[in-house]
């Protein structure tokens, strides 16, 4: 049976209690908060119970906010028949830091010997699709009112073992390695009440340079948002179009009574 759009709804401790017949002056507390999404379970989980209820639309603790009850944050994924990744954000935890000619290539497996941002086990694989079943945004967060708010502060981004060994030695590409102008892009784009915002691009490989490492990047300038999208381009039409995420900050403001 073909399984349908599936979804993973981050949630702090408590839900929010929305408002929706006041104003500004009738909102008596506030909250200015910093949270953190890690795609990996709490010490409370084993693997792949979390696994499970990822992609089974469950909701679980895998952002944290000390002094905030946040949520929820969908980060959508995408599936074909059986288990085929069509697109979207999965979780993964492998690691390959072998990007040799004659190594089978791993589009799940981020090009680390030690994983995860700051050496944790999980993080999340975004693949990009012009399939017609992508979300309309991969990342949306659910504002609890007019007066709340929410912006993207950064996000720690990576290859993929596969992405550096096509780049690298031309492995799965028709026309050989990359040169001098081909590239493989991530662009995040911001949104907020259904208009489309400001952009950063993230070179993930550019002719023959790439990622080594997990990089942050700054995306404060993207401003406050209720979605992101993200997208991935390269200059080869066969290129694999897979990236690695992992410790995306948000800055959460909220006003309730």
């Amino acid at each position: 049976m073909k399984r349908k759009m599936m979804r993973c709804a981050l949630l702090g401790a408590v839900a929010f209690l929305a408002a929706s017949c006041f104003v500004k002056g009738d909102y008596k507390n506030e909250y200015d908060s910093h949270l953190l999404v890690r795609f990996e379970p709490d010490y409370e989980y084993e693997w792949n119970d979390f696994l499970d209820a990822f992609f089974d639309g469950g909701k679980d603790t895998v952002a944290y906010a000390p002094s905030l009850s946040i949520g929820p944050i969908y980060h959508f994924a995408k599936v074909a028949d059986g288990d085929e990744f069509l697109g979207g954000i999965a979780l993964a935890i492998g690691k390959d830091a072998d990007a040799s000619a004659s190594r089978k290539p791993s589009r799940f497996a981020v090009f680390d010997a030690e994983g995860g941002n700051q050496k944790s086990r999980a993080y999340a694989v975004f693949h990009d699709t012009t399939d017609v079943l992508m979300p309309e945004h991969i990342i949306r967060i659910q504002i609890p009112n007019e007066f709340s708010s929410c912006a993207p502060e950064n996000i720690y981004v990576h290859n993929v073992q596969a992405a550096v060994q096509a780049a690298v030695h031309g492995v799965g590409l028709a026309d050989g390695p990359f040169q001098a102008g081909d590239h493989l892009t991530l662009t995040v784009t911001a949104s907020l009440k259904n208009k489309v915002g400001e952009t950063k691009e993230i070179k993930l490989i550019d002719g023959t340079s790439y990622l080594k490492e997990w990089t942050k990047v700054d995306l404060s300038d993207l401003g406050s948002i209720d979605a992101l999208d993200l997208y991935l381009t390269s200059s080869r039409a066969d290129f694999p179009l897979y990236c690695c995420l992992d410790d995306m900050g948000y800055h959460y403001h909220e006003l309730y009574q």
